[in-house]
């Protein structure tokens, strides 16, 4: 191929797609009339570019003149090209019969190379691979093979495509499918209060587009995908719809029949921020290295999907066992069904020893999993328990219960003095599955503890009192008065809603308490005020 035709080659490493790309977009939507997702119109995009290159190159090698062909017939003195050598031209000298008893009546032809040698190859031969071969991407085959560019950069190309696409005024999307809004039907407002009929008998199951259509016989044409996908839009379009569907599919249900702690984030979950002084970087290794599975402190990282763990055990802080609920932490993000549009997932979770299907939400923008407040109780799980999940099949995500050591252990209890304030007791108590020491409190007197939040969490506690008194507490049942970040974490973390990076700060910038190695602390005094506003 010649310097010129490797010029002409895309340097799909480095392929940067501009508003220009939005007309060819547009033009292969109308030709197909059908919506596509942006991995739909990468395809098409890869295809586009090489076919042109493939043309342009085809052009620039023409112009060079004839390119060998076994099957046709050379004369003295004609110049050929043989674009497998590096384009190479050479003049003919000689042709003569050939002799082969497998093969009958061709020639042999001698051509003079650019570099003087004399080399021979066949002419007058009817069946050979080369008599049809396209030159265009011989010596490039994957770059300019479609099926391999997109194996390799699809994704990269389809994320720069959905930029576009969101960018774009005349395109609109549902579930990440994108098409012309002008060639949208229009929908008779009736038939949105016949869907939003059929969801209500659904009793807040989701119900597949096409079920809804076929349920309130709504008129199809012969494209039946752009009539759903104009029916969806009008859907999103209404509040009263709410699309929860996985990635890939398009499920609708009613916003006001989904679960209260799905449509509200939970009580326990919401944090009342206020200003804390910033965690050091040494501290925040250190927090790192440490188990505390807390989505506050987390930048969701939707890499981590390509490469999904097989299961992962989460420790089930206060917080989260009231409310029945998992941090969405980046461990185990790649386990549950996720989408790119709609705030709301719906999926089933699988009791992994009784095989028992019960519903399960991701609430993506509050990083939270909904779904586990029955089961938790079911299968008496306490604060700081150890539970394992894993991804099933068809999206579903697998839930089981880790075998403990015993059926009993001594574990920090939370119990209530007659003035109705909280301490800490170690108790042997029933158990159901494994659980982290620091972590792990024993809850028996919840309504309690509810009155306890509510007081806890007003605007006018004393933030820095208040872990002073819970450190205190804690450090009874150590004679040296040692408690580690763990064990603070979860003891505020059942009063107030409080991320690990800011109580660790917290914690650091009181000079009422003494650092120790890995994250252990100890108070310089006893006396600490019982007042907390």
């Amino acid at each position: 191929m010649t310097e010129k035709a490797k010029l002409l080659l895309i340097d799909w490493e480095n392929i940067r797609l501009d508003n220009s790309y939005l007309d060819f977009i547009y033009n292969y939507l109308l030709e197909n009339e059908i919506p596509m997702t942006p991995f739909d119109l990468a395809k098409a995009i890869v295809s586009e570019k090489i076919r042109l290159t493939k043309k342009e190159i085809s052009r620039k090698e023409k112009s060079k003149g004839r390119v060998y062909r076994p099957n046709e017939t050379y004369e003295i003195g004609d110049t050929i090209t043989f674009p497998l050598l590096s384009n190479q031209q050479g003049v003919v000298k000689d042709s003569r019969a050939g002799v082969n008893p497998d093969i009958s009546d061709f020639s042999v032809t001698t051509f003079e190379m650019e570099d003087g040698s004399l080399k021979q190859f066949a002419s007058r031969l009817s069946q050979h691979k080369l008599n049809d071969f396209d030159y265009s991407g011989a010596n490039h085959s994957k770059e300019l093979d479609p099926n391999e560019v997109y194996k390799k950069y699809g994704r990269k190309i389809a994320y720069q495509i959905q930029e576009l696409l969101s960018a774009s005024d005349g395109l609109v999307s549902i579930a990440n499918y994108w098409f012309p809004q002008a060639l949208l039907s229009e929908i008779n407002p009736g038939y949105l209060n016949l869907a939003e009929a059929v969801l209500e008998m659904e009793e807040s199951r989701p119900v597949p587009t096409a079920n809804i259509l076929s349920l309130i016989e709504y008129p199809l044409d012969s494209n039946d995908k752009l009539t759903a996908f104009s029916f969806n839009y009008a859907l999103q379009a209404d509040d009263r719809f709410d699309e929860v569907g996985p990635t890939g599919q398009i499920l609708w249900a009613l916003k006001l029949l989904e679960p209260e702690d799905v449509r509200k984030k939970p009580l326990t979950l919401q944090y009342n921020r206020q200003d804390s002084p910033l965690l050091p970087e040494t501290a925040r290794k250190l927090l790192d290295n440490i188990r505390i599975h807390d989505e506050l402190d987390l930048q969701i990282d939707n890499s981590l999907t390509d490469t999904p763990e097989s299961s992962f055990n989460v420790c089930i802080s206060y917080p989260h066992w009231k409310a029945g609920t998992l941090p969405l932490i980046n461990e185990i993000l790649p386990i549950f069904p996720t989408a790119l549009e709609t705030k709301r997932v719906i999926f089933d979770f699988v009791d992994s020893k009784t095989n028992n299907v019960f519903p399960g939400w991701v609430v993506i923008p509050e990083k939270y999993v909904s779904g586990l407040k029955s089961w938790f109780r079911q299968n008496n799980v306490i604060p700081g328990s150890m539970i394992r999940i894993s991804k099933g099949e068809d999206d579903t995500v697998n839930v089981a219960l880790i075998p403990p050591r015993a059926s009993k252990d001594w574990i920090r209890t939370a119990l209530f003095d007659s003035k109705g304030r909280i301490y800490f007791e170690t108790r042997h108590q029933m158990i159901s599955t494994e659980f982290d020491e620091r972590m792990c409190i024993y809850i028996e007197n919840s309504p309690q503890l509810d009155v306890l939040w509510e007081q806890y969490n007003k605007s006018d506690v004393n933030l820095k009192r208040l872990i002073e008194i819970v450190f205190k507490d804690l450090s009874r049942s150590n004679p040296q008065g040692i408690v580690h970040f763990q064990e603070i974490y979860a003891g505020i973390n059942m009063m107030r809603r409080f991320p690990p990076a800011s109580l660790l700060a917290a914690v650091l910038n009181d000079d009422q308490f003494i650092q120790l190695d890995n994250l252990y602390f100890k108070l310089k005094t006893t006396e600490v005020s019982e007042e907390v506003y």
